[in-house]
């Protein structure tokens, strides 16, 4: 008699998940002949903890970055006939299926099977895409794993069962981005008949140069600039410095940075542009330089456009007698070319450690316009991860009273101040006070809670809905084993900000429940205080009567959520199951953000109602306890059939009972 299949689970150091993956394998280990293998390629002692719970057979191996390896460790000390292999990140919504396949004797007919794998796009579990794979397999002295990476069971050998069972895995969550069409065309067919009519007119080829410009079409255009250019030579057209330039800027948005860089450096040396167009030239040269990361020239070609432009600033009348079209102090002042030039050429500067220099083009950028600033924060924090400790110093240092400098000083001071320094504390009430924009905004309420310390002077300047945008943010951004110092910021808000405090607390809840894959007391327990959470915070802001029967449809949705959920959960504890369940669906179509934890709740729901109610006195209790250790006194002395008897008795009884299956599986490898 052969025992029929062995599960390998590949565990590593994912606890949050490796006991729901487990508790999904009960049905199936108590319906199954079958034998759990764990192999352990984690350190974390509370994976083996966890695991010895289950089963015996755990088996430690050195991770080597070949995932063929490890699974061919499980399947060389698997005894089953039938091998089926998954990983701890991943757990069974039903094996219902695969039960009926080993019971009914349907597994002798086949040699592969394969069930779903269902990839969520989205964290709450609303989008996700299936896909079929191949984890079962008849075992065979020739059975093997191959590829040290997306490992496959070879040989693939059909018949093959395809299952409509599936497995939770949350480990491909992407972001997608959309693209746009080009714009219609608009007067191209009228400027190509002047052409034809006035072949040697100059502002003809201007004008559809622009054209084809507008709608990006820039092989045309570079041809416009290139004919027309011929005829202005000829002409000495003063289009010429317009086409000089759009030549050249056509060859950069074609990103042919070769030909650019050559006709720009052509053009400045051997055709006499004016000042306007070498500056404009020159920004060419500096964009196609930081594409190339070429910082020595960024660095040589920044400081000569920046000395050329206090020139043009000095000779007000050369931007007025040299403007041609589009050819303009405007182009070049562009704030969103120009600034980026300067931020690039102040980053080749701190890669080639001129700290001077770098300064100097840190000093250049619009500190005092936040409006023009604001846009790049993220990227000089970006940069700060880079370049510490330079540009940190230097951003702390700049002389300019702009609301993010300032709050660079406090940072500057908490990483270089142990204690709490009056001048620390004077920096950072200056930036509860005073900064307004709400990406540092953010960053200081983060600072604030994890220093423990009083957001009352920001907290009066900002309104609900900013705060729940910010601290939503953060919450997310959090590590989830770090949220302990966020929950410890909740006493000291209920004091003065109860509502605050309370959209705080409904943030961490919700977060337990999507990532923390709590088992079922401590989920029913923080789903009841999410819920209720949630129906305060509402309770304070909305009339009574917004919560009657009438008036729940005009509530928020999360709102609706939590009163249906707690009534659901209510239900439940009455023992009211059906309606339970409906209740849970109803939740799924107001709030499908739930859609992972309700789908769970559903699961424990639909095992509570398929399995035999447990026995809940103390005499039971005590019964249970004495009968495994007479079934343990059974195997050791070698008693299998009268040990098999007495467990097939106990199994119904304690469907739940992870000690009773791993006894199961300890007399199973001793019969077979």
């Amino acid at each position: 008699m052969k025992l029929p299949l062995t599960i390998s689970l590949l565990a590593s150091n994912r606890i949050s998940t490796l006991e729901r993956c487990l508790d999904s394998l009960k049905p199936l280990l108590l319906q199954v002949p079958a034998e759990l293998i764990i192999v352990f390629t984690g350190t974390d002692i509370r994976i083996r903890q966890v695991a010895q719970r289950y089963t015996n057979q755990i088996i430690s191996f050195t991770w080597c970055d070949n995932f063929s390896a490890a699974r061919n460790t499980g399947l060389k000390h698997a005894k089953g006939e039938w091998f089926l292999y998954l990983d701890d990140d991943e757990w069974f919504d039903d094996v219902t299926e695969i039960c009926e396949f080993f019971r009914s004797g349907e597994y002798q007919h086949y040699n592969f099977a394969a069930y779903v794998q269902r990839n969520y796009l989205n964290q709450e579990g609303s989008r996700h895409v299936d896909a079929v794979v191949y984890r079962m397999a008849r075992r065979h002295s020739g059975l093997y794993f191959e590829g040290s990476i997306h490992e496959e069971l070879r040989p693939y050998l059909l018949p093959c069962k395809l299952f409509q069972s599936y497995v939770h895995h949350y480990g491909y969550i992407k972001n997608t981005a959309e693209k746009r069409g080009s714009k219609a065309l608009r007067n191209i067919p009228l400027l190509l008949k002047e052409i034809e009519k006035q072949p040697n007119h100059t502002k003809n080829y201007v004008q559809l140069a622009q054209e084809y410009c507008t709608q990006e079409q820039w092989d045309q255009a570079e041809d416009l600039c290139r004919k027309g250019r011929s005829v202005c030579l000829k002409e000495e057209d003063r289009l010429r410095s317009w086409l000089q330039v759009v030549v050249v800027e056509v060859l950069y948005k074609k990103e042919d940075y070769i030909q650019a860089e050559r006709e720009a450096l052509q053009i400045l040396d051997e055709e006499s542009p004016c000042e306007l167009v070498r500056l404009l030239l020159l920004e060419f040269l500096l964009g196609i330089y930081n594409e190339w990361k070429n910082c020595q020239k960024l660095s040589e070609y920044g400081i000569e456009f920046e000395s050329l432009l206090t020139h043009m600033e000095q000779h007000p009348e050369l931007w007025l007698t040299q403007q041609i079209g589009t050819v303009s102090k405007d182009k070049v002042m562009y704030p969103e070319w120009l600034y980026p030039i300067r931020l690039n050429c102040a980053r080749a500067e701190l890669e080639l450690k001129n700290l001077k220099n770098a300064e100097y083009f840190l000093g250049l950028l619009p500190w005092e316009d936040e409006y023009r600033i604001h846009n790049y924060y993220p990227l000089l924090d970006q940069w700060k991860e880079t370049y510490a400790p330079y540009l940190t110093v230097l951003l702390a240092k700049l002389p300019y009273d702009s609301s993010y400098l300032l709050f660079q000083r406090l940072l500057y001071e908490e990483q270089n101040t142990n204690n709490e320094s009056e001048t620390k504390l004077f920096i950072f009430r200056r930036c509860l006070k005073e900064i307004n924009h709400p990406y540092l905004q953010k960053q200081l309420i983060e600072i604030a809670l994890r220093k423990k310390t009083d957001l009352t002077p920001l907290l009066k300047r900002i309104d609900l809905d900013s705060w729940k945008t910010y601290i939503c943010a953060i919450v997310s951004e959090t590590p989830y084993e770090e949220n302990g110092h966020l929950w410890e910021t909740l006493g000291s808000l209920f004091t003065e900000y109860p509502l605050q405090g309370l959209w705080l607390k409904k943030l961490i809840l919700e977060k337990d429940l999507s990532r923390g894959f709590l088992m079922k007391e401590q989920l029913l327990q923080t789903l009841e205080e999410y819920a209720e959470c949630i129906r305060s915070f509402y309770q304070a802001q909305y009339h009574n009567a917004m919560f009657e029967d009438a008036s729940l449809y005009l509530l928020p949705a999360d709102c609706r959520m939590a009163l249906a959920v707690l009534d659901a959960l209510d239900n439940w504890k009455h023992g009211n199951l059906a309606e339970t369940i409906r209740l849970f669906r109803q939740v799924l179509q107001i709030y499908p953000q739930m859609t992972g934890v309700v789908r769970e709740i559903l699961r424990l729901l639909k095992n509570e109602t398929a399995l035999p109610a447990p026995a809940d006195s103390a005499e039971f209790d005590q019964l249970s306890i004495q009968m495994k250790a007479a079934l343990k006194t059974m195997i050791q002395s070698g008693q299998y059939a009268e040990a098999m008897s007495v467990l097939s008795q106990l199994l119904p009884l304690l469907p739940n009972d992870t000690e009773l299956l791993k006894l199961q599986q300890q007399l199973l490898t001793k019969i077979y």
